[in-house]
């Protein structure tokens, strides 16, 4: 049985293959919250133009403002639930960089992976991660004043 990791000082030396292995999980589990986020935004787009498409057949009785009204409050609903889900997305998209770069380090990788994240420049100002959130924020706000004028009307 041989071992994994020894140690060197203050550090800790990982076999090659051991490092490797840590650095694919690590790199598999960005892309997988990456596409997540994509999967899950173009089915949250798919349900809200479905119900906003169903709640536009107003025929004017006030049975159907009843399921008007209740269509609006559960597309808000939904609209909230979908921020936090991706509000969740965005912590843990910046812990699996986080440990993504902790491996890079540890392990010496840094001149073989290069930049994951720009230090510098208008990629490092610009909050491409919020980029999910502000959507449903915008969306779960014009599906509140969608419901107020409903219930106004």
């Amino acid at each position: 049985m041989t071992p994994i990791a020894q140690e060197t000082g203050n550090s800790l030396a990982t076999e090659p293959h051991v490092a490797s292995a840590a650095f694919v999980q690590a790199w598999e589990n960005i892309r997988h919250i990456r596409n997540e986020r994509i999967w899950f935004t173009n089915a949250y787009t798919a349900v809200v133009a479905g119900g906003l498409a169903l709640l536009q057949r107003d025929v004017g009785t006030s049975t159907n403002k009843l399921l008007t009204s209740t269509g609006f409050l559960v597309l808000v609903m939904f609209s909230l639930a979908s921020l936090l889900s991706s509000i969740r997305l965005v912590a843990e998209l910046r812990n699996s960089i986080a440990n993504l770069q902790r491996v890079v380090a540890a392990n010496g990788m840094g001149p073989l992976v290069g930049m994951i994240e720009p230090p510098h420049g208008i990629g490092a100002s610009l909050p491409v991660r919020w980029v999910f959130p502000v959507f449903y924020s915008l969306t779960t706000a014009a599906l509140l004043v969608l419901f107020i004028l409903d219930l106004l009307r």
